[in-house]
């Protein structure tokens, strides 16, 4: 795209009123609704005066998975609000599958159903089959490997119009 802004899905406008400004200072994109310091500040308010202090997204998510309520509503909230999101990026592009990567993964068992049940509801398929919802078994690998790309691209690019 013009500029390099292409491909800015996470400031796809999906709400207003979201817990956190994203990086460009909207409360109303994907990112601000879904992301980590989302989640973390959906936990801040409901723990406030519970005396927990500030924790990380991992020591949230370990928290979570133990069954802290706090912690799970958080990261269900947070998991409703990916869903959203996954529904529009379903409507624009009509994926086979979608493959989730990242830290939130780990939850997956945690958000599975609230996130399949938000993209359900917010999906009109049309008749056409619901593509399938995975996570990414890379980790934090496709972050890397999509760097990686980038960097190769340009590599051989440049080699072959020499």
């Amino acid at each position: 795209g013009v500029g390099g802004a292409a491909g800015e899905f996470g400031h796809m406008t999906i709400g207003q009123g979201a817990p956190v400004a994203c990086a460009a200072g909207s409360r109303e994109c994907w990112e601000a609704f879904a992301s980590e310091r989302a989640a973390l500040a959906r936990y801040a308010k409901l723990t406030r005066g519970a005396g927990r202090g500030r924790v990380s997204f991992e020591q949230l998510m370990d928290r979570a998975l133990e069954g802290e309520p706090a912690a799970r509503a958080a990261l269900l909230e947070t998991g409703r609000y990916l869903g959203v999101g996954v529904a529009n990026l379903i409507k624009g592009l009509s994926p086979d599958a979608v493959i989730l990567g990242g830290r939130i993964v780990r939850a997956w068992s945690l958000i599975e159903e609230k996130l399949k049940r938000a993209v359900d509801e917010h999906s009109f398929c049309r008749g056409l089959p619901s593509p399938r919802i995975i996570v990414s078994s890379l980790g934090e690998g496709p972050r890397l490997l999509g760097a990686l790309s980038l960097v190769l691209a340009r590599k051989f690019a440049s080699a072959l119009t020499t």
